[in-house]
């Protein structure tokens, strides 16, 4: 059995990042620099929250391999829609005001803040503000 060489999130980006929507620029500001990938619900917290519901514990990568399948199925909203492209800069920032790890609870205000700054951005454009 191959032990675990990485956190156990990254087994479940490998399978899951194809299918990531990725923009090819920032949803804020539009750069396409520096472009991250951004899930307003953290994965980790997600994982670590179903692995204890499902009284699952992993210590080898063969067996995260094998249950990340069902956890990918029973949070495409959180893997596949609740999330955005940023450029690093406004994703450092968003993380600054909600932490590394934001809790699930936060999402909506993620979200919500992420629309506030493409607005705002747009209207810095357009010389508004």
């Amino acid at each position: 059995m191959a032990e675990l060489k990485r956190d156990l999130v990254k087994y479940v980006r490998d399978k899951a990042k194809s299918n990531y929507d990725k923009r090819l620029n920032c949803f804020i500001c539009e750069t396409t620099e520096e472009l991250d990938f951004h899930h307003f619900h953290s994965l980790t917290v997600l994982l670590d929250n179903w692995l204890k519901k499902e009284g699952i514990e992993i210590t080898t990568a063969d067996e995260i391999k094998v249950i990340r399948n069902g956890f990918i199925e029973n949070h495409l909203k959180e893997l596949y829609e609740d999330c955005v492209t940023l450029c690093h800069t406004h994703h450092l920032k968003l993380h600054s005001i909600y932490g590394k790890k934001p809790a699930s609870s936060t999402a909506g205000k993620q979200s919500r803040w992420v629309e506030k700054q493409r607005v705002k951005n747009k209207d810095r454009i357009n010389g508004l503000v």
